[in-house]
């Protein structure tokens, strides 16, 4: 049974006149003739009957109909499915990103997608969390592309799009809290607010202590950014963080350090043993243009 059978079917049934049904299908007669034959052959029964010059649609061929209809019917919605996932310029997009960028680079990034490009018929789904977890939902197809600190894994490869300072984060009544900037060599004995055992920032932080000869003395490890600094808020301790507009709702105060220039590189990173789609290969082309335009 074939698709060409199927629709001379549905228009003959339509019509129920061969020269008609033949124009309307834009073949000969007998090309029509044959289609109908065969597709009653393969059923084993006749579809159509003739009294006279009049041609009818039998018990057998009323029966068959809706779901000749159906099938064409779902066929047809594939077809639309697979042109609108095939289009670079619509689709949705399962975006994952860290904490720390939600803020002011997510939005200003899909902004400037949109604005520069046109491509409002692109969605996303945006999926929040930390770069070891997003990089799990990476692997396992959750999501297609994941905004995160820099890291390396088999099958996967990124692209950077900035570089993220970090910053000193201090009670707002600390003794270091009116310095413009600050050494680490400053907080030694300080107590640390620190991000959970794992992650791409804490590994960064324990290089930087390590280079700076510091033993920190972490009391508390949390997972995320905004509950270091509410912890930081309430005079626990100090932490190293990225600067983040919600700092602004706790009491405390953000120093530049000096004596390292502490920065994390944040990457686009996508998998390469999977297929993707051409909306997600678009919008990654065009963070990876960027090159440095993001601060």
């Amino acid at each position: 049974m074939t698709l060409q059978q199927l629709r001379c079917f549905l228009v003959m049934a339509e019509v129920l006149h061969y020269t008609k049904a033949a124009d309307k299908l834009y073949i000969s007669q007998p090309s029509l003739s044959y289609s109908l034959a065969e597709l009653g052959k393969e059923l084993g029964v006749p579809l159509f009957g003739k009294t006279g010059k009049k041609t009818y649609l039998t018990q057998y061929g009323a029966a068959f109909l809706p779901y000749a209809k159906n099938a064409l019917e779902q066929l047809s919605k594939g077809e639309e499915a697979v042109k609108r996932i095939s289009d670079s310029t619509s689709g949705s997009i399962n975006f994952g990103y860290i904490h720390s960028v939600s803020f002011n680079i997510m939005p200003m990034l899909i902004d400037r997608f949109y604005e520069h490009l046109g491509n409002q018929s692109i969605t996303f789904n945006l999926h929040q969390g930390t770069t070891n977890a997003l990089h799990e939902q990476l692997s396992d197809g959750t999501i297609d592309l994941a905004l995160t600190a820099k890291f390396e894994g088999e099958g996967i490869e990124s692209v950077p799009v900035f570089n993220q300072e970090l910053f000193l984060v201090v009670p707002d009544r600390h003794r270091l809290a009116g310095m413009e900037s600050v050494s680490l060599d400053e907080i030694r004995s300080e107590r640390i607010i620190s991000i959970s055992r794992g992650s791409a920032l804490r590994s960064q932080l324990d290089e930087c202590f390590r280079a700076a000869e510091i033993e920190p003395k972490s009391i508390i490890e949390v997972d995320d950014c905004n509950s270091m600094a509410s912890f930081v808020g309430t005079q626990l301790g100090v932490a190293i963080m990225p600067k983040l507009p919600s700092l602004s709702n706790y009491n405390v105060a953000v120093l530049p350090i000096r004596d390292f220039n502490i920065c994390r590189e944040v990457s686009l990173h996508w998998c390469t043993d999977r297929a993707m789609l051409p909306a997600v290969a678009y919008f990654r082309d065009y963070v990876a243009s960027l090159d440095g335009q993001i601060k």
